[in-house]
Formats: structure tokens, sequence, C-alpha cells
């Protein structure tokens, strides 16, 4: 990660194989790290549509909504009644598949609100690579190091 500081909106771009954090001189750990986290939010944005729209039908449900958030004890949370799912934030940093895993699990969800029988009878039907996905989610770590030390380790870059 390279960081430049310029008086411009802060932004990243993706040049090869550097991510380059641009900020306002002076701008705080807080603030670049806020900066980071809308651009993974943004990331995010362009695929979970995509992938809910396609599982819809495979499981015959509708997502009325869906969220993204930073979350300290889980990959995503289903609330059947507003039939609406929230994803945490960090799986922009997993494997496409890990991210595809939480939404079918918590879309498994409208069906089935509890982790019962049936739930697995169905992740099993419509998932079937769904243990070997949540084991390597779980092996995982599921919060970010704080900004300060990511800050800390490229302000040498």
């Amino acid at each position: 990660m390279r960081v430049t500081e310029k008086h411009e909106k802060p932004s990243i771009t993706l040049d090869h194989r550097t991510i380059r954090l641009t900020v306002r001189p002076g701008s705080s750990t807080e603030k670049r790290g806020d900066t980071i986290h809308a651009w993974h939010r943004s990331l995010l944005h362009q695929v979970v549509p995509d992938m809910i729209h396609a599982w819809e039908p495979k499981l015959g449900v509708s997502v009325s909504r869906y969220f993204l958030q930073r979350m300290k004890t889980k990959w995503g949370v289903c609330n059947p009644s507003s039939r609406s799912i929230r994803l945490n934030t960090e799986l922009v940093k997993k494997p496409k598949d890990l991210l595809e895993y939480v939404i079918v699990h918590e879309m498994m969800h409208l069906i089935e609100p509890r982790h019962s029988e049936r739930f697995f009878d169905l992740m099993n039907r419509h998932y079937p690579k769904w243990p070997e996905a949540r084991r390597e989610l779980n092996e995982l770590p599921l919060g970010a190091e704080k900004w300060g030390v990511l800050n800390r380790k490229f302000a040498d870059l």
C-alpha cells in the first residue's frame, strides 16, 4: 500500500499489485481507515446484488434488502421477518466463494430460521460444498487489524 497526501478528495486506486490511498495532508489514521472501509463497501456493493439475484430463484426466496457493516463476531445475519440480510464488510478480504457461502447461508435462513437438521439438509442440497467453505472461513480471522497497526506497517512504503 502506498499513501499519498494531496489536497483532493480521498480515494483509492489499484495499480497492478499496489493499493494507492490518497488522503488530504494531515489526515488522521481514523479518516484513512474510514476511506478504506468505504472502498471495501463499494467493492462488495459491486458483487453482492448479483450473487443474491442468482440465488433467489434457486432457493425460491426473495431478499428485500441487504446491509453491509463491520461485525466483530459474525460473518452474516438474517432477519427472516424483514427478509433482509446483513454481511460483514470483512468478507471483502476473503475469497469470492466464501462470500457466496455466507450469502447462501443467510438466505437459507429465509426458508429455515434456525440451524436445524432441515437447515443443514437444505444447505447440503443447494450448496453441497458448504462444510469446506465454512471450515475455510472459520480458519481465517474474523476482524481486521486496527488501521493504526496497518498504517504503521505501511508508513515506510
